[in-house]
């Protein structure tokens, strides 16, 4: 259909036939003109030359050809569209939704890089649909971290826009947060003012805080809320407690479904808490390089003991053994229906870090095992096993250098580069603190041990000779 198409547009080019040109604004049942139907298409700039008039024809639900190209992310068509015809980028459907908001809704990320990087587009930037919602709205409302970086790095996009109910995109952001979970601000206030009151423990009072806000950067919704203040955003203005009672109805109709989430983590989360912990116990019994034999002095004990290398394989190991026994323990109160929601929710957050904390003792206790073995016969082949192990604690914090990495080019364009610079060097070392802090304790313990004041331990007194 659409080459021959094709065909009768290339001869109307030489004919100039107006009878043919109108079949270019034929419409179905629908409203659909043939460009509705090859806006996804190659062919499309072809039928848009051969009459321009159809792309402001609107289908019966007000979608324009533009709009269908933005909904299944034809970006190509999407910026042939703009720049011959600029003045489509404003078109609106039936909901007062631009090619924009329609590319957020659908999620077509290239469309909205696109069109943030086209200073041209800066006026379309902060229109709105029919709700008062502009695209930053739509892509705070999905919790897309990509999408919000890619309208936040556009200096023209207004992050204070209120929509018909209210509501700025920071608003909408802190609505995200879920209240009842781990990342909620109001538990972060709760710690701060807790350390505050007790003077006395306040270094216990800076770890509270700093573990609540390591578990509140781990959410792409508290990410984006976070990121929105730093830059300058505005809460709309509206009574507080309509604020919580509109969220504290949305919480109970989803209740069972965080019951049923909650449940289902538990399970998972356990099967490898406890096969951590079923691994070290086993290896701290089956130590790398075996035993003295019975009959020799300190019989049973293990062969390579006082070595750095096998002592930190050792305190690494027992850390992982307690991390991922206290994770089991806060999983069996996270899976029982007799503790209240929210404890079960906090337990299983911290049974999440307390594992993931786990993981990196037990690869970290694998590494300095095969070393301990290998050095003293393969040097380079133990230092590369070491290496290779390491990827396994770089993983667990892939996802948070991609965050930052994300956000790292809109926070440019807000907060100038160096602050943006600095600003995420402090997150990643904060949060690789926050999974490495065992690491670094060993590894100074240990230090202290081998290099600190030797203590004279008395060699045992010599058996007595046998009577003749």
């Amino acid at each position: 259909m659409f080459a021959d198409l094709t065909k009768l547009l290339k001869w109307n080019e030489a004919h100039l036939c107006q009878q043919n040109k109108d079949l270019t604004l034929q419409k179905d049942e629908n409203g659909s003109t043939p460009l509705h139907f090859a806006a996804t298409r190659t062919i499309c700039e072809q039928i848009l030359d051969a009459n321009p008039d159809a792309l402001y024809q609107p289908d019966h639900a007000g979608f324009f050809a533009i709009h269908v190209a933005a909904s299944v992310g034809a970006f190509m068509n999407v910026d042939m569209f703009i720049k011959k015809y600029p003045g489509s980028a404003g078109l609106r459907d039936a909901k007062g939704r631009t090619f924009l908001h329609i590319a957020v809704d659908k999620k077509a990320l290239q469309i909205i890089r696109n069109s943030c990087r086209n200073l041209s587009l800066s006026w379309i930037m902060n229109m709105v649909d029919n709700d008062g919602n502009t695209a930053l709205h739509l892509a705070v409302q999905d919790g897309s971290l990509q999408m919000f970086c890619a309208l936040l790095a556009n200096p023209q996009v207004n992050l204070n826009l209120p929509n018909n109910r209210g509501e700025t995109p920071l608003d909408i952001a802190n609505y995200k947060i879920p209240k009842a979970g781990l990342f909620y601000n109001l538990v972060i206030r709760r710690f701060i003012l807790f350390a505050c009151m007790v003077r006395t423990t306040d270094i216990l009072g800076s770890l509270i805080i700093s573990f609540y806000l390591f578990l509140l950067l781990q959410n792409s919704e508290s990410q984006i809320s976070r990121t929105l203040r730093i830059v300058g955003a505005m809460q709309g203005v509206r009574r507080e407690d309509h604020y919580e009672d509109n969220k504290t109805l949305k919480l109970k109709r989803d209740e069972s479904k965080e019951l049923e989430v909650l449940k289902d983590s538990t399970g998972t989360l356990c099967i490898g808490s406890v096969l951590i912990t079923t691994v070290t116990f086993g290896t701290t019994f089956a130590a790398p390089g075996g035993y003295i034999a019975d009959d020799h002095n300190n019989g049973g004990s293990p062969i390579l003991a006082r070595r750095f290398a096998f002592d930190a394989f050792i305190m690494y190991n027992t850390f992982a053994f307690i991390l991922s026994v206290m994770a089991t323990i806060g999983l069996m109160y996270s899976g029982s229906p007799l503790v209240n929601p929210r404890s079960r929710q906090i337990h299983l957050g911290i049974a999440y870090y307390l594992v993931s904390v786990s993981l990196n003792c037990l690869a970290t206790a694998f590494a300095l095992g095969a070393y301990v073995v290998l050095a003293p016969v393969a040097q380079k082949t133990a230092v590369f096993t070491c290496v290779l192990t390491f990827v396994v604690t770089v993983y667990t914090n892939v996802e948070l250098i991609w965050r930052r990495l994300l956000l790292l080019p809109p926070l440019c364009r807000r907060k100038g580069l160096i602050w943006a610079l600095r600003y995420s060097a402090l997150v990643i070392i904060f949060n690789m603190l926050m999974d490495y802090w065992p690491l670094l304790f060993i590894i100074d313990w240990t230090m202290f041990l081998h290099i600190g004041p030797k203590i004279q331990v008395p060699a045992p007194a010599p058996a007595p000779a046998p009577l003749a």
